[in-house]
């Protein structure tokens, strides 16, 4: 086996820079950070915004944050589709890092589990417990909670209740 065998793998990473830059020698700094990352075999793409512009409009994830939040959300690293820092320049050791843990296979969540973050929901507990397991009757040897937040005087936000009863028609 040769030393390139035995080399983890790298998840590639996509920079995408603003143009001008606010800070051209921090910009100049890191582009040569990733250049010598490059060199040593981590896969990097990185995007300026003028040169680029169609990588900027392509990019869902990275057009979408812009549309929101504006250009100082420049620069911005993705991971995939995982935006992983915004805002600043990453550092060596975070590409390091981002590049190694992004080439790790996870398990994939249910589509349900996926529309809770990317890394899923935490598994539910098999039985109800605490208050909610008392309402279903779940747990009838436990005392029932008491105090709480009184509720007597509540209105409808959404109209119609003025606090004198339901509105008559």
């Amino acid at each position: 086996m040769t030393d390139a065998d035995d080399a983890p793998q790298l998840a590639g990473l996509d920079i995408f820079l603003p143009s001008p830059p606010p800070d051209a020698e921090r910009q100049e700094a890191f582009l040569d950070e990733a250049a010598a990352l490059a060199l040593d075999g981590q896969p990097i793409t990185v995007y300026l915004q003028d040169e680029d512009a169609w990588a900027f409009e392509e990019c869902e994830p990275v057009r979408a944050l812009m549309e929101s939040a504006g250009e100082s959300v420049l620069p911005v690293t993705l991971l995939g589709l995982d935006i992983v820092v915004s805002g600043i320049y990453p550092t060596t050791s975070q590409m390091q890092r981002f590049a190694q843990a992004g080439a790790v296979e996870r398990a994939k969540p249910s589509a349900a589990a996926a529309a809770c973050g990317p890394g899923g929901a935490a598994p539910l507990p098999r039985e109800a417990g605490g208050f909610a397991a008392q309402l279903m009757g779940a747990a009838p040897t436990a005392p029932r909670p008491t105090g709480g937040p009184e509720i007597g005087g509540r209105r409808n936000l959404m109209g119609g209740d003025t606090g004198d009863g339901l509105p008559q028609r």
